[in-house]
Formats: structure tokens, C-alpha cells, sequence
């Protein structure tokens, strides 16, 4: 086993090194029932406010993300970014003249956002202002084509984006050079093995993918004939 861990280490080089150490966890909102809606919420935020739609973003939860492609379950994230990260009308004022801002701008949101204030305000992980989400300098990568992972899974369940979906805490997102052939190599079935050495094990026969474990995998050395190969094979599974 030891030797067949060697031999495969050898053919090329850690995910984590492949992607330049550019993991990214998913968003942690600190109070999901405010800033996570379903479709039809969504709906009647835009339908009330059409800029509403400027700051609504399509969501992944951890069990919506498959082997090779994510499940979509209509479910939204509420994307206010930190007065830290992102210069909003209201970043420079304070109290309740801030928030006046924040209604004004968003009214609908203001309004949805009432129904959990004081958890809102309660709650740890949160931006310059209640309303907002926690610092994260990494926004821009979620919307870029990238791979998501379940934290937990019962086997490497890597799944392409090229549709801009943000995702819970309870995944991970990695920018490779080609998502298609990273995808191609982090679903075989020597991936699947090397995986059952180097992840930590959970009950039921789950496996934590978290980057200091999948980080770990082996991404091959290999020619453009190769590459090429992966990548249509890869494109092929994902065809509609």
C-alpha cells in the first residue's frame, strides 16, 4: 500500500499545489432563514424591487453537489458584502442613518430582513452592519468556472460550475487551469482510492474532503494529447 502511495505521488503533483493553494470555503451566512430563500421568494423580492436581483445569487448547499454536476435546488443566497470589502451608499454612515440608506436602497430586502432582526443583530458572523455579510476577500472566485466539493462525502464528488453559483460553508471551491480535465482526474477511480488513505474518515463511511485532506490528491503530469482526451471525455459526461 505505502509503495503504491509512492508510486502514485510520483506521477505528478498535490491538488493544493496544482491550484496554487486557492481553495475558498463556501459562504458561512450566521443566519441562513434571512439570507438563504427559495425561488419563490426570490420572485416576490424581485417582482416588489427589480433591483433586488442586482444582490440575489443562485445557492449551493454541501448535498447539492454530485459527482460531475451540481443538483440546483432553487435555493438563493442574499449577497451583501461586508462595508469591509465593498463600498455600499450606506459604508460611511453610522446607526440608524446607515440603515436608512440600506432601506431606501433596498427597500424589500430592509423589509424581508425585519422579520430577523434581532437574530441578525444577535448573530457572530456578520459585515460592518447587520444587514451585511461576514468579511470574505474572495467573493469574485465564486463566480468565476470553477470545481465545488462537498466537505463530507461518501466518495470524491467533485462537480464542474460554469453557471456562477455561490455555495454554503459546507463546501469548497478551487480555480484549476482547465475545469474539465482537473474534473476528469479528481472523479477516477485511482482518486477515489488515494482518497480512502489521505482523507480523514467520518461515521457511515464518509470521507472529509476539506482542503487539508483533498488538497492532497494527485494531479498527473501530462501532454496536450492526454489533457485533450480527459477533457472531451469529461465533456461528454456532462452533455445534457
Amino acid at each position: 500500500k505505502r509503495r503504491l502511495l509512492e508510486r502514485i505521488r510520483a506521477t505528478g503533483k498535490p491538488l493544493g499545489d496544482y491550484v496554487q493553494g486557492r481553495f475558498y470555503r463556501g459562504i458561512l451566512t450566521g443566519l441562513n432563514e434571512a439570507f438563504v430563500i427559495d425561488g419563490a421568494t426570490r420572485a416576490r423580492l424581485i417582482a416588489e424591487d427589480p433591483k433586488s436581483a442586482e444582490i440575489i445569487k443562485p445557492f449551493l448547499r454541501g448535498r447539492d453537489v454530485k459527482r460531475w454536476r451540481v443538483e440546483f435546488a432553487n435555493q438563493y443566497l442574499i449577497k451583501i458584502e461586508s462595508s469591509e470589502n465593498k463600498q455600499h451608499p450606506w459604508s460611511s454612515k453610522k446607526g440608524a442613518e446607515a440603515e436608512a440608506v440600506f432601506a431606501n436602497t433596498h427597500p424589500v430586502i430592509h423589509a424581508h430582513f425585519q422579520n430577523y432582526r434581532q437574530a441578525l443583530i444577535d448573530r457572530y458572523d456578520q459585515g460592518k452592519f447587520f444587514w451585511e455579510l461576514r468579511a470574505c476577500v474572495y467573493w469574485q472566485e465564486f463566480e468565476k468556472p470553477k470545481i465545488i466539493v462537498p466537505a463530507i462525502a461518501e466518495e470524491p464528488s467533485f462537480a464542474s460550475d460554469f453557471f456562477s453559483y455561490f455555495s454554503n460553508n459546507k463546501s469548497t471551491i478551487f480555480i484549476p487551469p482547465s475545469v474539465n480535465f482537473a474534473l476528469g482526474v479528481l472523479n477516477s477511480s485511482i482518486n477515489a482510492w488515494f482518497a480512502t488513505q489521505v482523507c480523514s474518515t467520518k461515521q457511515g463511511g464518509f470521507f472529509d474532503f476539506e482542503p487539508r485532506y483533498s488538497g492532497q490528491l494527485i494531479m498527473p503530469v501530462s501532454n496536450i494529447q492526454q489533457q485533450t482526451l480527459i477533457e472531451a471525455t469529461v465533456a461528454a459526461i456532462l452533455a445534457p
